[in-house]
């Protein structure tokens, strides 16, 4: 993989374990991309990146609460009792931090594993769900690519 070559060029860290990234998945309910696998197994787990960094499996790099990527993704599909309207979408998994609860999010119900930007900021209370996700690259590799070739992704969802 390319992508793969890339960033361990450009980027290292301690690799995830194949039981760490199996569990995920188990949390998870679905299989990790293979890009985001192999990152995970052969690169590091998380903490490489754009923004505050990609979000590793247990034991790797977290969010700012402490979550790893499944377990950020159980907390945001769970249901807050004073937002009735919070629908966290199926499949839809964070895998990058940027602040502010932002995140890049891939879609794992759809091929090539589309990346969506989630600003809960962009919302009030009540409010329909739709106008915190903003499609932004048509698949994973795009995003990783884009990334490794120094595309401001920032700039790119916020047009600064």
């Amino acid at each position: 993989m390319e992508i793969i070559e890339k960033i361990k060029g450009s980027e290292s860290g301690i690799p995830a374990t194949p039981d760490t990234v199996e569990l995920a998945e188990k949390e998870l309910g679905f299989p990790l991309p293979p890009l985001l696998k192999e990152i995970y197994l052969r690169v590091a787990n998380g903490g490489i990146g754009p923004g505050y960094k990609i979000l590793g499996v247990k034991g790797g790099h977290t969010s700012d609460e402490g979550d790893s990527i499944s377990e950020l993704y159980t907390v945001l599909g769970g249901s807050d009792p004073e937002d009735p309207e919070w629908k966290w979408p199926k499949g839809l998994v964070p895998f990058c931090h940027w602040g502010c609860a932002i995140y890049s999010c891939f879609d794992a119900t759809k091929s090539g594993y589309p990346v969506v930007w989630f600003d809960p900021n962009m919302r009030e209370i009540g409010e329909p769900m739709e106008q915190q996700f903003i499609q932004h690259k048509s698949t994973l590799a795009e995003w990783f690519d884009g990334w490794l070739n120094g595309e401001d992704l920032w700039a790119e969802t916020y047009g600064s």
